[in-house]
């Protein structure tokens, strides 16, 4: 519709521009001839000389209008009186030298002008006019209109059909990859969209599309992995609580099992809380929460906080903990204590080999920020399993059975502390030295 409107304006705006273009030419060449005439009627006027205007004269000047239909000449006396002409005498109007549009008294419209002979003789004084009546002219704008309508009229009609058409054809493969869309669903997952090397204007868009469903599918494969070590990690306890609410009440216990009881029941509560209270950390991390309360801290000044906290757990691994370097940058110290705190807990329980071990905290600046890392000395991680100890849940050994000390979040929440500073997590395990890291930008 919008192109069909278009091509409407454009042809009108075209015809409209040749007809006046074309009457401007056609009044031009009127006046060209009127202008010819007037000077040949002079011409003949001073060669008559003393004669005057007789029938040899108009003889003459009928032979030179004969073939000129729409041309009209008047010559009238200096007193008025017409000499030669029809009788719609134009003598009353107001007709100058210049050429100009005047109306006969029959109300025939005319282009001419009117001149003065200033040459000696009988016929000084008098006055010629010549005129070209505007039928001829009219006639042919008038057809020339007609032509010009049903042009635009034709090409509108077509510009559209060939519009839609054009359209249809363009359209053909977004149609295509829009079938192909529809396919993609919850059962579907796999679904992409075709690129077809013939539509190189949609290759950008189809490639941009399948990285999106790319992504979308990865982010839906992890939130279904996620459910699941949800469901997993929370079922253990809640099967604890009820097997031993249920062992409990099947028969008359005393005070001192029921109190054993909701003592056990409390550890586990606190265990599922410690998981959700991780869960929604996680969760806003995930949306893109930056850190609040930012300030100025000494890295190394935190982690001997939390080497200080740790003090009994490393006296009972009789491991050594030792801080070297130091950075400041701009962040939330108690996160970066919580990340801390999990990486220095990860290297003191997988710690192994003589005793006593070092466990090594790092601190170095770098071009984006600080950067602070943990190695200790174990068991080397393997290659598969070392790409997803961020995972939430995640633990390599080969029993998902939780530890009791554990729920499989520590280093996802590490990730997600340097996400929210703008860093990032690496972690590598060569000859049982094994380094985690996470940087923080400025």
């Amino acid at each position: 519709m919008s192109l069909a409107l278009i091509a409407v304006a454009v042809f009108s705006a075209l015809g409209a521009l040749l007809y006046w273009t074309l009457e401007r030419e056609l009044m031009r060449v009127e006046f060209d001839e009127v202008q010819s005439k007037i000077i040949l009627v002079q011409s003949m006027l001073v060669e008559q000389g003393q004669s005057g205007i007789d029938d040899e004269f108009r003889r003459k000047l009928d032979d030179v209008l004969m073939g000129h239909g729409n041309l009209l000449v008047w010559i009238h006396a200096r007193d008025g009186t017409r000499l030669f002409g029809n009788a719609q005498d134009p003598l009353a109007l107001d007709v100058g030298e210049a050429p100009s549009t005047f109306t006969l008294p029959d109300g025939t419209v005319t282009s001419g002008c009117r001149v003065s002979i200033k040459e000696p003789g009988s016929s000084e004084g008098a006055q010629v006019t010549v005129a070209m009546a505007a039928s001829m002219r009219n006639d042919v704008l008038r057809m020339y209109g007609t032509t010009v309508a049903w042009l635009c009229a034709l090409g509108t009609l077509a510009t559209a059909a060939l519009a839609a058409w054009a359209t249809r054809r363009g359209f053909r493969p977004v149609r295509r990859l829009a079938e192909h869309a529809g396919r993609i669903g919850p059962h579907s997952p796999s679904v992409r969209l075709p690129l077809d090397d013939e539509d190189d204007e949609l290759q950008a868009l189809t490639v941009s599309f399948n990285d999106a469903l790319d992504r979308l599918q990865e982010a839906y494969s992890r939130l279904e992995s996620f459910n699941a070590d949800v469901a997993h990690e929370l079922r253990t306890p809640l099967a604890a609580l009820i097997s031993g609410v249920e062992v409990t009440l099947a028969a008359p216990r005393s005070q001192t099992e029921i109190e054993q009881l909701l003592a056990a029941n409390l550890e586990l509560l606190q265990r599922m809380r410690v998981i959700v209270n991780d869960m929604l950390f996680l969760a806003r991390a995930d949306v893109g929460e930056q850190a609040t309360g930012c300030e100025w801290v000494s890295l190394a000044g935190e982690a001997a906080k939390v080497i200080e906290y740790y003090d009994g757990l490393i006296a009972d691994s009789r491991a050594k903990v030792v801080c070297e370097g130091d950075a400041s940058v701009r962040c939330n110290a108690g996160l970066v204590r919580r990340a801390l705190s999990n990486l220095l807990s990860n290297a003191l329980k997988y710690s192994s080999g003589p005793h006593p071990h070092v466990v090594a905290i790092r601190v170095m600046h770098t071009h984006r920020g600080a950067r602070v890392s943990v190695r200790n000395v174990g068991d080397t991680i393997p290659r598969q399993d070392l790409a997803r100890i961020f995972d939430r849940f995640y633990r390599a050994e080969p029993s998902r059975a939780p530890r009791a000390d554990s729920n499989g979040l520590g280093l996802a929440i590490v990730r997600a502390i340097a996400l929210m500073h703008r860093g990032t997590v690496d972690a590598s395990s060569n000859g049982g030295i094994t380094v985690v890291s996470f940087e923080l930008a400025k």
